[in-house]
């Protein structure tokens, strides 16, 4: 597991609205029995770029499907919960980044 990479949600209630959580945790702390991370959500109606606060929750493109990453809905799961990585989001690391310092009052 490594910190940006991204899995399918393996919960079958909220995987249809997001597919995908986003791995947030440093690479340090493999050794622990979570990872937290951030739901990648489909972009829908008039949830666009314009009425989203693009420094707390960023628009990002995956295979050509445009999701926003629900910052403020963080959170913890098992690690053996999600199996194994669907992909990287390394290149989008400073706006993750700069989206957690939003939260955490880092700016």
């Amino acid at each position: 597991m490594a910190r940006f990479d991204f899995y399918k949600n393996p919960s079958s209630r909220s995987r249809a609205k997001s597919p995908y959580l986003l791995d947030v945790q440093s690479d340090h702390l493999g050794e622990l029995l979570s990872r937290v991370v951030i739901p990648l959500t489909h972009v829908a109606g008039n949830y666009t770029s314009g009425k989203v606060a693009q420094d707390l929750a960023p628009i990002i493109e995956i295979g050509g499907e445009k999701f926003v990453l629900e910052t403020p809905f963080l959170a913890a799961i098992k690690t053996s919960d999600l199996g194994l990585a669907t992909g990287t989001l390394k290149s989008e690391q400073g706006r993750i980044a700069a989206a957690l310092d939003r939260l955490f009052g880092a700016y």
